[in-house]
C-alpha cells in the first residue's frame, strides 16, 4: 500500500491537484468568513454565528473540492490504458484503496485548514469569550464525515467512468440538491435523501428570534440536539458506498 501511495504522489506531482485544492479552500475561507465584524451582535455571538453559517458554505465548496480532486486523480488512469497496466502490478482493490486514501488525505487536510481558519479568524476579530472547543470539534466531525461520504461516492464514479463529465455533472446535481434542501428546513426528509444534504442534517446551531421588523434586536443563537442517529446512518452510508464501489470497480473491465 505504501508503494502505491508513493506512486500516486509521483504521478500527480505535475498535475497541481494539491494547489487546486488549496485554491478552492481559500475561496471557501474567504466566502465563509467574510462579513461585517463591526456589529456588536456579531462580536458578542461570533463563535456561534460561525457554527450557524459555515455548514451552508461547506455544502457548496466541499462537494466541489471532492469532485475536482477525485476526477483529477482518477483521470490519469483512464488515459493511455494506464489502468490496465496498473492492474497488472497490483490488485484492483489495492488500487481503489490507495487512490481513495490519497484523495481523502488531500480533502480532509483542506477541511482541517478551513476549520482552523475559522478559529484563527474568531480570535483575530476579537469575538467575546473563549472558543467553545467542544462544539467546534463536533462541528469538525460533522463536517468531515459528510465530506468522506461524498468523496467515496465521487471517487467510485471517477474510477468507473472514463468520461469525467459524467462524474462532474452527477456531483454538481447532487450538490445542488443538497444545497437546495438546506433552504427548506420545514422538509427535513429532503436533506436526508442526499448525502450532500447531511451538512444540513448534522447542523446543530440555529438562529432564533430574528424578524424583518426587529432584525437582530431580539435574535440569538442556540445549540439544538446533536443528530447522532443520522450521524450513525451516514457512517453506514460511507461503509456501504465503499463496499459497493470497490466491488463494482474490481469487477469492471479495464
Amino acid at each position: 500500500m505504501i508503494r502505491l501511495l508513493k506512486c500516486e504522489y509521483k504521478k500527480t506531482r505535475g498535475r497541481w491537484i494539491f494547489v487546486m485544492a488549496l485554491v478552492i479552500t481559500a475561496a471557501q475561507i474567504a466566502w465563509g468568513l467574510y462579513g461585517d465584524y463591526d456589529s456588536e451582535f456579531i462580536i458578542k455571538n461570533g463563535w456561534m454565528s460561525f457554527l450557524y453559517q459555515l455548514p451552508l458554505v461547506n455544502a457548496i465548496f466541499l462537494p466541489l473540492l471532492s469532485i475536482i480532486v477525485s476526477s483529477r486523480l482518477c483521470d490519469i488512469e483512464h488515459k493511455g490504458a494506464m489502468m490496465k497496466q496498473l492492474a497488472v502490478v497490483a490488485d484492483r482493490w489495492r488500487i481503489y484503496d490507495a487512490k481513495l486514501i490519497y484523495g481523502l488525505a488531500i480533502v480532509l487536510f483542506c477541511n482541517i485548514l478551513s476549520w482552523s481558519a475559522s478559529v484563527i479568524c474568531g480570535y483575530a476579530v476579537g469575538f467575546e469569550g473563549d472558543v467553545p472547543i467542544r462544539l467546534y470539534l463536533i462541528y469538525l466531525l460533522f463536517t468531515a464525515v459528510p465530506t468522506i461520504a461524498v468523496y467515496i461516492f465521487q471517487h467510485t464514479l471517477s474510477l468507473l467512468f472514463k468520461n469525467q463529465a459524467v462524474t462532474f455533472f452527477t456531483g454538481i446535481i447532487g450538490a445542488f440538491c443538497g444545497l437546495f434542501s438546506m433552504f427548506l428546513p420545514q422538509l427535513p426528509f429532503l436533506r436526508r435523501m442526499f448525502i450532500w444534504g447531511y451538512y444540513g442534517v448534522l447542523q446543530f446551531v440555529g438562529m432564533f428570534g430574528w424578524t424583518k421588523e426587529t432584525r437582530y434586536a431580539s435574535a440569538y443563537f442556540d445549540v439544538m440536539d446533536f443528530n447522532w442517529i443520522f450521524f450513525g446512518v451516514l457512517i453506514l452510508i460511507c461503509i456501504m458506498t465503499y463496499i459497493i464501489g470497490k466491488l463494482l470497480f474490481c469487477r469492471k473491465e479495464v
